[in-house]
């Protein structure tokens, strides 16, 4: 399963002290997310009639040569954590084969990341739209990063494309991991509608 070839990836890679950050998953952990089928019928149809959105500085689209990926993500929550203050960064990804792509994927992921002393109560993701709950039930992919002061906690979602179309029909969304919330406000909800916008096949 990809979840236990990305945690064994993570597991050998090296933790130095100047360890390049894993706030992303790296490219060769992903391979096999770029080669899920597309998603189906229903899917691509409710996603084709949303109404265009402009681009934000959220958004970013990387390639790696080595393993012919591309990814595009957008972090919604950048994470502050300074004595009291502590907020989970969110990012939501999707990657494909070579620079371009002929479909709409078939999962979305997410990457939500805290820093000790924050550490949510259990790993369940939680989306609630306007009010109402809905525990998704997926089991994630957990890694740690060590710091020089403090850890960072990765937990990282592969959500269903109807499930992530779902939530950005909400008015008021949120996030949750077990008893970490973050809010989705407007400008965040549009950059999550920009970056949405864009995964589709011309």
């Amino acid at each position: 399963m990809p979840a236990i070839r990305l945690a064994i990836i993570f597991l050998l890679a090296p933790l130095g002290g100047c360890a390049l950050s894993q706030a992303m998953p790296p490219f060769a952990a992903t391979r096999s997310y770029a080669l899920v089928t597309a998603a189906g019928p229903a899917e691509a149809s409710s996603a084709s009639t949303r109404s265009p959105v402009t681009q934000t500085q959220r958004i970013t689209r990387e390639h790696d040569d080595v393993t012919n990926q591309t990814r595009i993500s957008v972090t919604t929550h950048k994470g502050s954590y300074f004595l009291w203050i502590q907020r989970p960064r969110v990012t939501f990804f999707y990657v494909y084969e070579g620079t371009s792509f002929a479909h709409t994927p078939a999962t979305i992921l997410l990457v939500f990341r805290t820093v000790n002393p924050q550490v949510p109560s259990n790993n369940h993701l939680v989306f609630t739209c306007d009010g109402n709950r809905q525990d998704l039930g997926i089991t994630p992919t957990f890694w740690l990063e060590p710091g020089a002061m403090t850890t960072s906690r990765h937990y990282m979602y592969e959500i269903p494309t109807a499930v992530f179309d779902r939530l950005l029909t909400c008015s008021s969304p949120s996030i949750t991991v077990g008893d970490v919330s973050a809010s989705l406000a407007s400008d965040r909800l549009e950059a999550l509608r920009a970056f949405a916008a864009g995964m589709h096949a011309p």
